[in-house]
């Protein structure tokens, strides 16, 4: 891995339409400024956020929020192809929904909700997606992209109500719920966990699993090591804390489960591309 973000243009959104992966698909955890719609046209896999795994197939379409860790984990072959158009934007610059009041809310939701769902199966209504996204490709060749850009935002979250099953407005005691994945306890443990020197034995032992079946199972469902993913998530949150607070570099360091600040910033340099003063900087550039 050599970074955790991808560039996107926020000015103010990035369109990609169809873009298609046959071979050597390099997924990794990493997050975005903005929001980011996500359509599957064709893909097999997983894609990780917020500690759990959701099915990459035909019709999915994803809703990450602005700064969650994401990770898409694609099975990809020339027999099997990952094709996807996806949408990066502000969600400021699209925040005038007033009209709908339903939908806004529903956007809203999406957008800053704690414990919202981020997939929706949409297969049913794959033509009608497909259709609609070929539109908006081609409307944006010939007119300005706001008016479209809130039109197609509408209708997608128009579709994704739709499919919410009624079961999601019911209380939790009536619900049912699927096991977990080992690599969603592993990924919940760590996030209760990061801010402490790592401890292997301990979390295997929590979790009834063989230290070396940890290891092997999280890298089978997630395709990334466990090292690389607890080094992540004490990054994203040492990024936070730089735009955040004004706290010492070696104290965000001690925080986020480093546990010296030469290391800290040899790691975060390197997965960042700038130090953290540098990072604190920019964004205070950009502010």
């Amino acid at each position: 891995m050599n970074h955790l973000f991808e560039q996107i243009d926020l000015k103010p959104f990035h369109w990609i339409y169809r873009r298609v992966s046959e071979k050597n698909f390099q997924g990794f955890y990493h997050w975005h400024q903005g929001c980011e719609l996500l359509f599957v046209y064709r893909g097999k896999g997983r894609v990780i956020v917020n500690q759990q795994t959701y099915e990459l197939k035909k019709g999915m379409l994803f809703f990450f929020q602005p700064f969650q860790l994401h990770k898409i984990h694609v099975e990809v072959s020339p027999q099997t192809p990952y094709e996807r158009s996806i949408m990066h934007f502000d969600p400021l610059t699209l925040d005038s929904l007033s009209l709908f009041p339903g939908l806004n809310a529903f956007f809203k939701q999406l957008q800053n909700g704690v414990n919202t769902l981020h997939a929706f199966d949409l297969e049913n209504d794959y033509q009608y997606i497909y259709e609609t996204c070929e539109i908006f490709h081609k409307s944006l060749q010939k007119s300005n992209w706001e008016e479209d850009s809130r039109l197609f935002l509408l209708q997608l979250l128009s579709c994704i109500r739709s499919n919410i099953p009624d079961a999601e407005n019911e209380s939790s005691s009536t619900k049912t719920f699927r096991s977990l994945y080992y690599s969603e306890r592993i990924m919940q443990w760590i996030e209760g966990h990061y801010m402490e020197p790592f401890d292997l034995e301990r979390l295997s032992d929590e979790l009834h699993l063989s230290k070396s079946y940890v290891s092997r199972i999280f890298k089978r469902e997630t395709g990334s090591s466990l090292t690389e993913y607890l080094t992540i998530r004490r990054i994203k949150q040492a990024c936070q804390l730089l735009q955040m607070t004004n706290k010492p570099i070696e104290f965000i360091g001690e925080n986020v489960g480093f546990g010296s600040v030469s290391y800290f910033i040899q790691v975060f340099k390197k997965m960042v591309g700038t130090t953290p003063h540098q990072y604190r900087l920019s964004l205070l550039e950009d502010s």
